[in-house]
């Protein structure tokens, strides 16, 4: 008894110090799906006619926190943290996070839905 409480501590306690969390993949190539916002909504719709007419706007997210956005031929670099739900596009700062294999980057214009192809 004594040794499986034993056994039972020092797994809780290992749990604790390298947490039990699996840490999510989100590297990768995404492409805006739409953008949710208030005023001036895009749609799933006019986003695929515009990567149809050879506008591209995508956004390829590395494991290491880093990435970069590219949108009507320009690229800015990327920073992101899931944890904080924080990236930094170029010199901005966004709400950033991962839900529903999507990635969500929030400000105060509305949500832009980034989905993998």
């Amino acid at each position: 008894m004594k040794k499986a409480l034993k056994l039972t501590c020092v797994l809780l306690i290992a749990c604790a110090f390298f947490g039990c969390s699996k840490k999510v993949d989100v590297s990768g190539k995404y492409y805006l799906l739409r953008i949710d916002a208030e005023n001036d909504p895009v749609t799933e719709e006019t986003m695929k006619e515009l990567r149809d007419q050879g506008f591209e706007f995508s956004l390829t997210l590395k494991n290491d926190g880093t990435g970069e956005m590219f949108a009507l031929n320009e690229t800015l670099e990327v920073t992101y943290d899931l944890e904080k739900g924080t990236a930094v596009i170029g010199d901005m700062q966004e709400s950033f996070r991962y839900e529903n294999d999507q990635i969500l980057i929030e400000d105060s214009g509305g949500t832009m839905v980034f989905a993998k192809e």
